[in-house]
């Protein structure tokens, strides 16, 4: 699909509205204005990607399958990588938009599907065996990390691109 070259007058002001709100300077590279459309583009491309990456990655296609699981998935795996012990109760203070009933049914469902494991946490001394500490499953770590560094190979794809 070939890209449109020349817009009208409100096309070009719907456009430099859009570029001033975008945060750009957060890039690792900078871009000009012309070059916005083939980063949407890009990032469009990388979006239709990942939904196809889902189909055989069932830990993310079950992550992302709701904002609820997704959101309940992140506090999950950012407990992991902190070491910290995180639980169907702390999940759910972290979460106050939801019921505990909600939360606990997820998690439990993906202990169920093996997405998410009962293994204590790895910095945690608690001695309380009420705690069933809640991880992340290793290809479920795998399917997420991967996904995201597919998205960074985009950008640097993208990047190196732009340069040439």
């Amino acid at each position: 699909m070939e890209k449109i070259k020349d817009l009208k007058a409100a096309d070009l002001r719907r456009q430099k509205n859009i570029i001033s709100k975008l945060n750009l300077k957060k890039l690792p590279f900078d871009i000009t204005p012309d070059k916005i459309c083939d980063l949407n583009l890009e990032m469009a491309r990388h979006s239709r990607s990942v939904l196809k990456y889902q189909e055989d990655k069932p830990g993310i296609k079950w992550c992302f399958s709701s904002i609820k699981k997704l959101k309940v998935f992140l506090i999950i795996f950012e407990s992991n990588e902190l070491g910290e012990e995180i639980y169907k109760e702390k999940i759910s203070s972290r979460l106050p938009e939801y019921s505990y009933k909600t939360i606990a049914q997820i998690v439990d469902d993906g202990i169920k599907r093996n997405f998410f494991i009962k293994l204590e946490a790895r910095h945690s001394q608690n001695k309380d065996l009420k705690i069933r500490n809640v991880r992340p499953s290793e290809d479920l770590i795998i399917e997420f990390v991967n996904w995201k560094i597919d998205l960074l190979a985009s950008l640097m794809k993208f990047k190196k691109d732009l340069i040439n």
